[in-house]
């Protein structure tokens, strides 16, 4: 298993389209799990955090990596720029950054699927797929799981299951999310129905970067609230029933902005257009509300031009991959001058 201090993309499933594309952009599943006999990160000293660390990465080169081109990052030998380009990539949380002694993260090869070491547990196994593939993702998640688990001892309660740092991954540890592009229910207001309607049912809904995110450019992660109580099945089976109606709601407003109003539907997105093709600097929220209309007017058919992957287009104007792209020291207005050049660039306007 290879050592890398210069990260590699580990997102080559950006760019892909998968089963619900183009509303369902992508899949994910996560399982949490900590190690038995050792404090759970949040308390851990650094001699812990580093026994954690060698123990996870050990099982991971032994059961997992084989002779595979996986990579570890220790997250102390990355600089701030390069922690952040991983966040950017959904390849590690928006928190992992936060504190970087005793962590690390394994990247599998071009296949969406990661384990971080010491975040919020000692264990976060992740799989991401583009589209709706839920049961797929799960099982690449669940196979690493086991895999890891021939090595190692996981912290394990009988009548509750797995033990997490946060009381409500108790249970499988398991949360399986998708990233949806819901522009029409935004703009015909019908949203707020769907947010109110997905909380009755369970089902955490947040932005681009999960937990803590804001919502920007009509990009909604959603995913299962209980993991106690529920087997993986169940989970499973559940998120794609409600991803189904989701995507049917999101049809549904496409499909009535173009029979009631297809004239204001064709300014807003023109709108949007319009603002790439002229702007000489743009902040990334508002790029991602520009991509969003640009987007919704590639699908819809109102306008010409040629077909993106929202997911990818957005993490390539993200502040750390535009700073990465300048050098590394470049300032925020260096930084939104260079995003607007490069969605002209990316959009082949």
């Amino acid at each position: 298993m290879a050592k890398s201090k210069a990260p590699r993309t580990g997102a080559y499933w950006l760019g892909q389209q998968g089963p619900g594309y183009p509303l369902v952009l992508s899949c994910r599943a996560r399982i949490a799990r900590n190690l038995e006999g050792l404090p759970f990160p949040i308390s851990a000293g650094e001699e812990d955090l580093e026994r954690s660390r060698g123990m996870v990465l050990e099982a991971v080169s032994r059961r997992v990596a084989e002779d595979r081109d996986w990579e570890v990052r220790f997250a102390e030998e990355l600089s701030r720029n390069e922690l952040e380009m991983m966040a950017e990539e959904h390849v590690t949380s928006a928190s992992f950054a936060d504190r970087v002694g005793g962590r690390a993260v394994a990247i599998g090869p071009a296949d969406g699927r990661s384990v971080m070491v010491n975040e919020e547990d000692h264990v976060r196994i992740q799989a991401i797929l583009p589209g709706a593939q839920f049961m797929k993702v799960w099982k690449a998640a669940d196979d690493i799981d086991s895999r890891i688990e021939t090595e190692v001892q996981y912290c394990f309660d009988q009548k509750v299951g797995y033990l997490t740092s946060c009381p409500s991954n108790v249970g499988t540890g398991l949360r399986v999310s998708a990233m949806l592009h819901l522009p029409a229910l935004v703009i015909t207001g019908e949203i707020g129905k769907t947010i109110s309607a997905l909380g009755q049912a369970g089902i955490y809904v947040r932005g681009l970067y999960g937990e803590g995110s804001g919502v920007a450019g009509n990009l909604f992660q959603i995913s299962n609230r209980q993991t106690l109580g529920r087997t993986e099945e169940f989970i499973i089976s559940n998120m794609d029933m409600i991803v189904r109606q989701v995507v049917d709601n999101e049809r549904t407003a496409r499909k009535m902005m173009l029979r009631e109003d297809p004239l204001d539907l064709t300014d807003r997105v023109y709108r949007g257009l319009g603002v790439v093709e002229r702007c000489r600097r743009v902040g990334y929220y508002e790029a991602l509300e520009l991509i969003s209309l640009v987007k919704l007017g590639v699908d819809t058919e109102v306008l010409p031009v040629s077909e993106f992957n929202i997911l990818e287009v957005g993490v390539g104007v993200g502040p750390y991959h535009l700073r990465e792209l300048l050098g590394g020291e470049a300032g925020e207005e260096e930084v939104d001058r260079e995003r607007s050049v490069h969605l002209r660039r990316t959009l082949d306007l």
